[in-house]
């Protein structure tokens, strides 16, 4: 069966790059016969193998605001998270449903990892939904997810780009996208978006936060991976956990790319987006998009 095999990788926000990387395969009429994710990599893959449009993902990710953004996390502090993810489950209903990961017409697979003993787990079948919320467990922010006798969390911790698994389960040739952090790439200067900082300051300051300072010193995090000089001045305690598992991640990848690499890796510039801002969805698709049609040519040598 002739197409490329993908392997998107997580990210949070900057993950939403994919879309515009699957937009641009089409456009070229790249065919997709297999594809893999972590995270919300995993969801994206999942929306694709479940025959969501591209236009239609595109228009999720470019209606999405950050009071959409909120609300896919709304706190429930369940599990030893801030949110229970149930609103994210939610989100995916519609577009997912009860549709099996074995019926559909291409191959698909998401990665998380078990928080019991460690290992990466691999789940190509049953519910598409349940991969995709098993797969985006963000620990300390989504509750582990409970599948198969498994405790799942993201599965970046673990294998933020499944390009291996990818391998492994649908040969190739595989076409893996990074769209995580990388340590150290960002400047000592660089500053996170107004509108950002803006948003988050009145998360902070609402009354309901008031309540759970330690919360709102959590979340504060993730303002933090976004100003590295910040970050060096005054280290909370989630600026400590977010950088360290950037660190892991990115090591993690580098070592499973010494020991069976893609074919091809792309990787978007979408290091100004942060974890948390859905609602540059549009930055980021362009970003995938542009990505992919620079390397276009070694694409089409991939696919034929």
């Amino acid at each position: 069966m002739q197409g490329l095999v993908l392997a998107l990788g997580g990210g949070g926000a900057r993950a939403l790059a994919h879309i515009g990387v699957l937009e641009a395969l089409a456009e070229a009429n790249i065919p997709v016969r297999a594809i893999s994710g972590t995270s919300v990599g995993a969801e994206v893959a999942a929306f694709y193998a479940a025959g969501v449009s591209i236009d239609e993902m595109k228009r999720l990710a470019g209606d999405m605001d950050w009071i959409d953004t909120l609300r896919l996390f709304t706190p429930d502090f369940s599990e030893g998270s801030f949110s229970s993810g149930k609103t994210i489950c939610k989100f995916l209903k519609p577009y997912l449903g009860e549709k099996l990961i074995e019926e559909q017409a291409i191959g698909f697979a998401a990665v998380a990892a078990d928080i019991d003993s460690g290992k990466e787990v691999v789940i190509d079948h049953g519910r598409l939904i349940d991969a995709v919320r098993s797969s985006m467990s963000f620990p300390g922010l989504v509750s582990p997810a409970r599948l198969d006798g498994h405790l799942l969390v993201d599965g970046g911790l673990v294998n933020i780009v499944p390009f291996d698994v990818a391998r492994h389960l649908f040969g190739g040739p595989v076409l893996a996208i990074a769209t995580h952090a990388v340590p150290g790439k960002e400047s000592l200067e660089e500053t996170i978006s107004p509108e950002w900082q803006e948003r988050l300051q009145e998360l902070l300051q609402s009354s309901w936060m008031q309540k759970w300072p330690q919360i709102g010193e959590w979340l504060q995090g993730f303002y933090d991976d976004r100003n590295k000089s910040e970050v060096l001045k005054n280290m909370g305690l989630s600026s400590v956990l977010n950088r360290s598992q950037m660190i892991s991640e990115d090591m993690l990848m580098r070592l499973r790319e010494q020991l069976a690499p893609p074919d091809l890796m792309l990787r978007p510039k979408v290091d100004d987006i942060g974890l948390l801002e859905f609602y540059r969805g549009h930055d980021a698709v362009t970003a995938g998009y542009q990505a992919t049609v620079q390397a276009m040519p070694r694409i089409i040598e991939l696919a034929e």
